[in-house]
């Protein structure tokens, strides 16, 4: 559970801080910046602790594959989808992970969910309906194409991280999973430099406050840290328990909301947290006996 509140809380922040972002630079540059800089921080915290050492030649495809799919690909998708709808609105998207890692581990790897992931997993997306719902349904005046963009585009986002879920549940097996994230991050990093140079955009990026602000706390924080925490839980509990955590952090969301863009909570609301946190307790509950 402590490596979960940390990704709840780590991730939960983070959308406000994206937000802050996407005004300034294009998405790519940004993308490129923040897991750049994780990816270094990472490899220095290694390679003081003598811990770094570069994953097989042969593994090196799949440790490409993960961080294009959660280090590039996926962030594309929710950086954008930010400039058509609101940064809760994604947050609430990508709670749909659960869906797709036990669809996914279903189809690729044989294995069944469990009633009780079922059963936990439903009531805590009824929680979040309950949170957001009446939210974003006051919230729909944009026009009809920008939500379905924004839309269209946290789902891409969210099959993508679903996708990077099973990859690094396959690479933690044998390879040290900090060195994998590392190296995941730096390749991410690297092909949306890439991308972003050949669409020609400079890799500059404004000195602001707010700006460096959010860049680190999304590099450091949401970043180095939460990333570890979750592909851990990915490890131990299973990529649909894991997943979870992608259920309550846009709790957090909604706070910050309250606090930095007077979002109003209401009974509503508040028994839609209750109903996602009793939705936690039976993920994570180990059964007796």
């Amino acid at each position: 559970m402590f490596l979960l509140a940390i990704v709840v809380i780590a991730w939960g922040f983070s959308w406000y801080a994206i937000a802050l972002q996407v005004a300034e630079v294009s998405p790519l540059v940004s993308i490129a910046w923040r897991f750049g800089l994780a990816g270094v921080v990472l490899a220095a915290w290694l390679a003081i602790r003598g811990n770094f050492k570069l994953p097989p030649t042969e593994r090196l495809p799949r440790v490409a594959l993960l961080g294009t799919c959660l280090f590039c690909a996926n962030f594309i998708c929710f950086y954008h989808a930010t400039r058509f709808i609101p940064s809760g609105l994604v947050s609430i998207v990508f709670a749909m992970a659960i869906f797709f890692n036990v669809l996914n581990q279903w189809i690729w790897l044989r294995i069944k969910p469990d009633r009780q992931t079922i059963f936990g997993a439903l009531v805590g997306v009824c929680g979040i309906a309950l949170v957001f719902g009446p939210s974003v349904l006051g919230e729909s005046s944009g026009s009809t194409t920008a939500t379905i963009k924004g839309l269209t585009l946290s789902i891409l986002g969210t099959c993508f991280f679903s996708a990077g879920n099973l990859i690094s549940a396959s690479l933690s097996r044998d390879n040290h999973l900090p060195c994998v994230i590392t190296v995941a991050m730096l390749f991410g990093a690297a092909l949306c430099a890439t991308a972003a140079i050949a669409t020609g955009h400079s890799l500059m990026i404004p000195l602001d406050i707010v700006y460096l602000s959010a860049l680190l706390y999304l590099a450091i924080g949401a970043s180095v840290v939460a990333f570890i925490a979750y592909l851990t839980l990915v490890e131990k509990q299973g990529a649909a328990r894991a997943s979870y955590a992608t259920i309550l952090f846009p709790l957090i969301a909604l706070t910050v909301s309250g606090i930095a863009e007077d979002y109003a909570w209401t009974l509503t609301t508040t028994a839609g947290v209750l109903v996602a946190l009793s939705g936690a307790f039976i993920v994570f509950r180990r059964p007796t006996g």
